[in-house]
């Protein structure tokens, strides 16, 4: 975790905001620029003695276990194919189950929660006082299954064993809950992959990071939704990000943010998060997971805390505009760092 100051004990705190870039050239090359490339400084940390369920999740919202036969359990090669491919079937089975479970969840859910207080796709910005990190994410996640599990159970009926052969090439329409570890593996690289290369180009576009004078709101939302991997390998590949896929995805992604952020402060902070909820929650604020230690990510998740931390929601939206535009090895070291006058 970082030597700084954890987030637990910053509190809220105005930052500056500019709305011509040139008149805060010199704070910005104090805090910013001429800043050393840093990472956060890894120490021993016990990991809680006891599974926090108001910030985890159910085990259901991921995938479940993949179990496959070894080749050397068989002699002949096409026997042992075929119990891999049952070994697939059961997995996505599996998967479609604990969709549904979760569903189930949720109702249950939403049914002990007062009318006043309800979730609504509606206004996705507005966070249930009830909702604890878990149901935030339960309801996220099962919103985002459910979306996809008319077409992708009609595959695995349809294809059945050949089902991974086909999903690997499309992604968004494979539940969370079915998506196989090579598969999560392989999107998870392709996304670190890009968002280097994106960030290659950004830098070498706007020279002056968010307060590049040639930097528009537009063009920052398509950063974002390319470095988030939130557009599809297909329109990278077009060099293009297709109109109001910002309002479609960009806009989902930041208010499920806002909501996990607060409840994260919440509900006990990065310490109290299982590994691969801690995984998933670095991998959706843009944060490279693969190769890293839970000790450096629980620094990573801490900082990503502590910086955009802020009562008014606008100021915390500005805050967020600035560590999503840069390499979290260049965020700023202390809260106290200039913002630009607009939002995402």
């Amino acid at each position: 975790m970082s030597s700084r100051a954890p987030w637990r004990c910053c509190a809220p705190m105005r930052s500056h905001t500019y709305a011509n870039p040139r008149i805060h050239s010199a704070h910005q090359a104090k805090h910013t620029l001429a800043r050393p490339v840093r990472k956060p400084v890894a120490r021993q940390e016990k990991k809680p003695a006891v599974h926090n369920e108001i910030i985890n999740p159910p085990r259901s919202t991921r995938p479940p276990l993949l179990v496959n036969p070894s080749r050397e359990q068989f002699e002949s090669y096409w026997k042992y194919l075929f119990e891999v491919g049952k070994g697939y079937v059961t997995f996505y089975k599996e998967g479609l189950k604990a969709t549904l479970a979760n569903r189930k969840l949720v109702k249950a859910k939403l049914e002990r929660t007062p009318k006043d207080d309800l979730p609504s796709i509606w206004n996705p910005n507005f966070v249930p006082k009830t909702f604890s990190r878990a149901d935030w994410v339960l309801l996220w996640r099962n919103r985002h299954d459910l979306a996809r599990l008319p077409i992708f159970g009609l595959m695995v009926i349809v294809i059945g064993e050949f089902t991974p052969l086909v999903v690997m090439l499309f992604d968004g329409l494979v539940p969370y809950t079915c998506r196989i570890p090579s598969q999560l593996l392989h999107s998870q690289e392709r996304a670190e992959t890009r968002r280097g290369l994106v960030f290659n180009e950004f830098d070498a576009r706007y020279p002056g990071g968010v307060f590049d004078p040639k930097l528009s709101p537009y063009a920052a939302r398509n950063q974002v939704l390319r470095t988030l991997y939130l557009s599809g390998d297909m329109w990278e590949k077009l060099r293009i990000v297709p109109p109001g896929m910002w309002h479609i995805k960009g806009k989902l992604r930041l208010a499920f943010l806002e909501g996990d952020d607060k409840n994260l402060i919440k509900d006990g902070g990065p310490m109290d998060l299982v590994n691969e909820e801690l995984r998933i929650a670095c991998a959706e604020r843009g944060i490279n997971i693969l190769g890293k230690s839970e000790t450096e990510l629980r620094g990573w998740l801490s900082d990503w805390l502590r910086l955009t931390a802020a009562e008014d929601g606008v100021e915390r939206r500005r805050r967020m505009t600035v560590l999503l535009l840069t390499r979290p090895e260049q965020w700023p070291q202390t809260r106290d760092f200039p913002v630009p006058e607009w939002t995402l």
